[in-house]
């Protein structure tokens, strides 16, 4: 119904200041042999002057809104959502929108005939207020009465029933009746028929008392289970096909399942030999099914390498070289090998070289056996060598259970002044749980990651001045945890937690852990803390940048606490720390770099630390 208008003579003589109007028409008719005068006139002032006046009209009246005839509909809700559109305005657009918007509030609640069949404005004597009028029909509510299936036989009629929302006698929503078939259409995947189909067969509506019934019919084409009678493999042109198969544990004669295909495509990307795996495809070839898997090798073999100098600061010194050299080789011959190097100088007297290697899958098993060396020399004190050997078994995609035995040799320099530092021996044995459910290795959105080790054995130590042993026992235990969400489109929060603990006799300067730098505390320099518990957090807000690329703001907080040992001239002490900074992480040729500004405790702006670093775990 076409709303209406109430003029009284106050809103009348509003119209004053545009009482020119018919003036302006006049003058368009004298000059209409200017054609440029008649444009301006014709297509500019008058729009201008009666938006002008309509504008002045509306900024000056108060308008107030009632409802009639709403029962399950709320007036406040209704109210609030037609003020924030703009359309609570005396006039017969803004009326034909606000229809608009009441009826398809209407039908989000079931309301499938409801309609506004009055609006009407009514005046105030003044005219300064207007009270908008509308009276809606809500109509009968429509509920589901029925809703039967027919065609499908690979899952019951019970186990349709409950994945359906739409429940008998409840009323009926469009967007909760397609997600009601969006689970349908999962629960067949799951039974291995990923071409399933649903129809709409029939939707008729009878009256029931005050309601409209909706009977609805569905008809489920189920398609053929599908087997997976081959898997198709392209773009390996380095990694050897059987490599690829494995790592995806899919098996040809298997039937189809969802979650196996998701997860086989996360395995491959963890291996970080491809620069992309895209999702696997399904095929029918002469009446047998496949799986297809595209992958894009990527840079598996790494060569990256900084030198720097660091000349004399005074005389009488000798200047140094300081620098980075890693060499990885992640996929040897496409078999899935892998070994690594690594050399690091710091300084002039701290350095470190590791060399690891992996076998995977032993004798065609998920066993993946792994040796490694490390050593450390300290200054001008002692240098540190380790030997490990672990075996890991590969318990499922996301589960792993390591063993692993290691001997660690401590051999002090002869110039050595710290006090307690002895040469040692120490053999010990210990396990590893590791759990990752993370979408992504380098920019992961959503999982988690948890790692817990325990390591346990002897330590021997030796005297150098009365050659006499003594032995001790030592355990460590560790626990890192990380947690990722996206909050919002490309926005991650990503919150970890990890912990430390060394405990035993004897315990000198080589056996300490470390704190303090851009793999831990950042804000402070590498290795900064020492403690024999430690514990930080690390909370950081993400906005990805591309795959592998994101900007981040963190805040670091760190505890370390140090048992009081005489005899290695060590004081009780603890402390905790904290820092914050902005970091920038991206994928280069080289790898995956990232830089960090950190302010620590008490730093001023100019006193910030700039932490470097190259993501490239074994």
């Amino acid at each position: 119904m076409k709303p209406r208008r109430v003029k009284t003579p106050a809103a009348r003589s509003a119209l004053y200041p545009f009482s020119a109007l018919p003036g302006a028409v006049f003058c368009l008719n004298m000059f209409r042999s200017h054609r440029h005068i008649t444009f301006l006139l014709r297509y500019v002032f008058l729009p201008l002057a009666i938006f002008c006046r309509a504008s002045a009209l509306e900024a000056q009246t108060r308008v107030d809104v009632a409802f009639e005839g709403l029962s399950r509909l709320n007036d406040r809700d209704l109210e609030r959502e037609l003020r924030s559109a703009g359309v609570l305005r005396p006039d017969s657009v803004a009326s034909l929108a606000a229809t608009r918007i009441i009826e398809a509030r209407a039908l989000q609640q079931g309301l499938y005939f409801a309609s506004v069949i009055r609006s009407e404005y009514i005046w105030s004597t003044d005219s300064s207020d207007v009270t908008i009028r509308i009276a809606v029909d809500e109509g009968p509510a429509l509920v589901v009465c029925e809703l039967l299936f027919s065609g499908g036989t690979a899952v019951s009629g019970a186990e349709l029933a409950e994945a359906c929302d739409s429940k008998e006698n409840a009323l009926f929503s469009e967007a909760v009746f397609a997600a009601d078939m969006e689970r349908i259409l999962d629960l067949y995947e799951q039974r291995g028929y990923p071409f399933a189909s649903l129809h709409l067969a029939a939707f008729d509506v009878t009256e029931r008392d005050d309601l409209a019934c909706a009977h609805i019919r569905v008809t489920i084409e189920e398609g053929e289970l599908f087997v997976i009678s081959e898997i198709t493999v392209e773009g390996n042109a380095l990694t050897k096909t059987q490599v690829i198969l494995r790592e995806t544990r899919l098996e040809t004669g298997s039937i189809f399942d969802p979650e196996k295909l998701s997860d086989a495509r996360r395995s491959l990307e963890r291996l970080r030999f491809f620069s992309s795996v895209a999702d696997p495809q399904l095929y029918v070839r002469d009446g047998r099914g496949g799986v297809l898997l595209r992958v894009a090798e990527g840079s598996t073999n790494l060569f990256d390498g900084v030198i720097g100098y660091q000349p004399p600061r005074r005389d009488g010194e000798e200047g140094y070289l300081t620098g980075l050299v890693n060499v990885s080789f992640r996929n040897i011959f496409g078999t899935g090998r892998r070994m690594d190097a690594r050399w690091e100088r710091t300084t002039q007297s701290i350095s470190e070289l590791e060399i690891r290697y992996l076998e995977p899958w032993l004798l065609g098993l998920p066993l993946n056996i792994q040796a490694g060396l490390f050593q450390r020399q300290q200054d001008s004190s002692y240098v540190r060598r380790s030997v490990d050997a672990s075996v890991t078994l590969l318990a499922g995609r996301d589960v792993q259970l390591t063993a692993r035995g290691i001997r660690t040799d401590v051999i002090p320099s002869e110039f050595s002044t710290i006090m307690g530092l002895t040469s040692s021996t120490t053999w010990s044995g210990g396990a590893q749980l590791l759990i990752d459910t993370r979408d992504d290795v380098y920019n992961p959105r959503s999982g988690i990651q948890l790692r817990n080790s325990w390591n346990g054995g002897t330590k021997t130590r030796t005297i150098t001045a009365t050659s006499e042993r003594t032995t001790h026992f030592v355990q460590r235990i560790e626990l890192d945890a990380a947690a990722y969400r996206e909050l919002l489109p490309r926005v991650v929060a990503a919150v970890s937690l990890h912990g430390r603990e060394l405990r035993g006799g004897a315990l000198d300067l080589s056996d300490l852990y470390r704190l303090g730098g851009a793999a831990s505390l950042r804000g402070y320099r590498e290795e900064q803390f020492t403690g024999t518990r430690l514990g930080w957090i690390n909370a950081e807000m993400r906005y990805s940048l591309g795959r592998r690329s994101f900007a981040f703001s963190f805040y670091d907080i760190g505890y370390m606490f140090q048992s009081a040992d005489p005899e290695q001239g060590r004081e009780e002490t603890s402390l905790s720390r904290g820092g914050y900074g902005l970091g920038l992480r991206l994928e280069t040729g080289l790898g995956i770099m990232s830089v960090s500004y950190a302010l620590g405790y008490g730093d001023a702006l100019g006193d910030g630390k700039i932490h470097f670093g190259l993501i490239n775990e074994f």
